[in-house]
This record gives C-alpha cells, structure tokens and sequence, in this order.
C-alpha cells in the first residue's frame, strides 16, 4: 500500500512539474502585449482598419546586441498610434539543448513593434537596428540591413 501512495505522488509531483514547465514556456515564448494582426518583416505595405491592433515582428538576437527600434521620427500620430514593443526569445528544445550542452545563446528572438490604427491616411513606419551585421536582422529579400520601411495604409 505504501509504495502506491509513493508512485502515486511522484506521479503528481511530475504531472505539476510539467505543467509549470509548459506554462513558463509558453510565457516565455508569446510575450506579455497582445500583438493584433502580426505583420513579417517582408510586408513592405500594411492594411489595416481604423482601430486595428497590429504589430511588426522583426527577427533579432539580443544576445548578440541586435537593438531594433522604431525611428525617428515616428509615424504620423493622427494615422496610427504606437501601444508598445517587446522582445520574445525563441525558446524550443534545440535551443534548451544548446544552452545546456554549449552554452549558446539560443537563436534568437523576435522584437514586436505594437501600433493601433487610428484615421484612415498613409504613414510609413521605419525600423532600425542600433547595432547591425551581429547576426540578427535578416530578411527575406537578402543579406543583413540595419533599417526597413513599412509602408501603412489605414481604411
């Protein structure tokens, strides 16, 4: 009787241990803003809907120094509005294993740049990396570029 009520328990203790574990992974993973609509780093032109929450997501490597932001100067206020920005890390298993077994930094993350439209107009919004060719930043169209143009239509 004794050495079910033990398996029992370790079976729980385990049962816990991997919902935290998911749960802190999952956290880890989506952010803590609600992004909207998410725009990839090749959408060169953006519509959206007065009052649409969507976001940019550019790739970066914050363990390699990459600093995405938005430039100055922003995009036209009276077209849409930032509500924040944030940097997810990918968190998977080949990234657990490397961290553990190499100590690498991982591969990276991805920056959210958050706005929410407002009067229907044209803006653009520009992205720039502080410290560019560090291994983040890549595009589909090519090799590393320090800045990209998001063309934004609101109707």
């Amino acid at each position: 009787m004794t050495r079910r009520r033990i398996l029992l328990a370790l079976t729980a203790v385990l049962a816990v241990a991997i919902t935290v574990g998911a749960v802190v992974v999952h956290r880890m993973t989506t952010g803590r803003l609600d992004h909207g609509t998410v725009f990839g780093a090749t959408s060169d032109r953006l519509t959206v809907r007065p009052g649409e929450l969507f976001s940019i997501e550019v790739f970066g490597y914050q363990g390699s120094r990459d600093a995405w932001a938005v430039s100055d100067p922003g995009p036209d206020p009276a077209v849409v509005r930032a509500s924040g920005d944030e940097y997810v890390d990918n968190v998977g298993i080949e990234d657990l294993a490397a961290h553990v077994f190499v100590g690498s930094l991982g591969s990276g993350g991805h920056y959210y740049f958050t706005f929410r439209a407002q009067s229907p107009g044209r803006t653009t919004v520009t992205l720039h990396d502080g410290a560019p060719g560090h291994g983040g930043g890549k595009f589909a169209h090519g090799a590393d570029r320090a800045e990209r143009q998001f063309t934004v239509d609101v109707r």
